[in-house]
């Protein structure tokens, strides 16, 4: 009977322990590391380049005033190297993603036919180029590719004339201003925090009618170009 008795009280004394009141430490909820992205800063920049030009073969044209319409056959339109400038920004508002550039380049150039074509033109142009550009590009932090297109004016200049007709020569120099639009590609490569370098590459294209006159005054034939150009720059910019 006793071993009965011992075996009930050993029985309630286990109950107890399982049954009685739990005592659980309260577990704090694991703590998020929340990381607020700063909004990106507004980026203004400047940079000057040097350039290379490699035009697209057209051929001059000539007419008016006096001169049947004639083709300068086998125009041949020489590049050369040239200089520009250009600053814009990347507001941060727009992620830093798209923005807006002003650019003056300039570059020189020839038109000369092939040696015993008639009609023959020779002459040296100069070409100043004023361009607005809407750009899109991936921000980086080192490297930033870009793509963009621009429009603008374009002033040629020639000089040294020597343009052989069926209707007569024409010499001196003549100028002109027209419309113009580009398209471009390129890549920044960032040297630190504010400087970068960069390479570039232009589709440039315009359409420049020179008008002659004499020395009298009276205006003389027109003389046409379709002005096509591929552009390889390279420059160094900085940003603030």
């Amino acid at each position: 009977m006793k071993k009965v008795w011992l075996l009930i009280v050993m029985g309630l004394m286990c109950s107890s322990e399982f049954l009685g009141p739990q005592v659980v430490a309260a577990q704090e909820p694991p703590s998020a590391d929340i990381s607020i992205k700063e909004p990106r800063k507004t980026e203004a920049y400047f940079a000057p380049y040097l350039l290379g030009t490699f035009p697209i073969d057209k051929n001059l044209s000539i007419g008016g005033n006096g001169f049947s319409n004639e083709t300068f056959r086998g125009t041949n339109i020489q590049g050369s190297g040239g200089a520009g400038l250009k600053a814009g920004v990347y507001p941060g508002a727009l992620g830093g993603v798209l923005g807006l550039e002003g650019e003056f380049f300039g570059h020189g150039g020839k038109l000369k036919t092939s040696g015993g074509a008639f009609p023959s033109a020779d002459a040296n142009m100069l070409v100043l180029n004023w361009m607005v550009n809407i750009l899109a590009r991936y921000p980086g932090e080192i490297l930033q590719p870009y793509v963009g297109a621009g429009a603008g004016a374009s002033l040629a200049h020639l000089r040294d004339i020597n343009f052989q007709t069926n209707s007569g020569a024409l010499t001196g120099k003549a100028g002109d201003v027209a419309f113009a639009y580009q398209f471009l590609a390129g890549m920044r490569a960032y040297v630190n925090k504010k400087v970068y370098v960069f390479g570039e590459y232009k589709y440039f294209g315009s359409a420049y009618d020179w008008k002659s006159e004499s020395s009298s005054g009276v205006s003389g034939p027109t003389t046409s170009l379709t002005f096509r150009t591929h552009i390889v720059a390279l420059g160094l910019g900085v940003t603030f």
